[in-house]
């Protein structure tokens, strides 16, 4: 559930942005189910209602309250998809895992990282690998969709400061 508004736009849109993301990987079935159309019921409009009031006196039409209203719930909903992606894979794999064998496992993974390597033609895919860097790590899941919502706050603040048309 949304948080109600503080008057702080920027904390408030983070706020709800996070109770989503949250309610989305508690609900991974509600992937397929949510993310258009008008409010559904009650919860879904007291959420919109709230999202929309966390806006309030920022001199933006309605119309524009939505856009960014739907543009950090479009962020929420892609990054919460791809989180429970990564996690379908992540068993996926771990099933494999206890199917092949340690040196099994290495030995393939040594495989990958040369052909990348010989083919000269992936040289920042290689610097990543090079660099132990796992884009799908469960540990950085947080840090990841907290620096992508960031931007999306940066993006949203700078057209405020130009002054969107309103």
């Amino acid at each position: 559930s949304a948080p109600e508004p503080t008057g702080d736009w920027r904390a408030d849109l983070k706020s709800f942005a996070q109770a989503a993301r949250d309610a989305l990987l508690r609900h991974p079935w509600a992937i397929d189910f949510v993310g258009s159309g008008p409010p559904s019921g009650p919860n879904d409009a007291r959420n919109a209602e709230r999202l929309l009031a966390a806006l309030d006196g920022l001199g933006l039409s309605p119309g524009t309250a939505m856009w960014v209203g739907m543009t950090v719930g479009t962020y929420v909903f892609g990054a919460a998809l791809r989180e429970v992606q990564e996690i379908r894979c992540q068993r996926v794999a771990e099933e494999v895992k206890g199917t092949m064998s340690a040196s099994e496992i290495a030995a393939m993974s040594a495989e990958l990282r040369r052909i990348v390597h010989d083919s000269g033609s992936y040289p920042h895919i290689a610097a990543v690998m090079d660099a132990g860097i796992d884009p799908d790590a469960p540990e950085s899941r947080d840090e990841r969709f907290e620096f992508g919502l960031d931007c999306v706050l940066d993006g949203i603040e700078a057209r405020i400061r130009r002054g969107v048309p309103g």
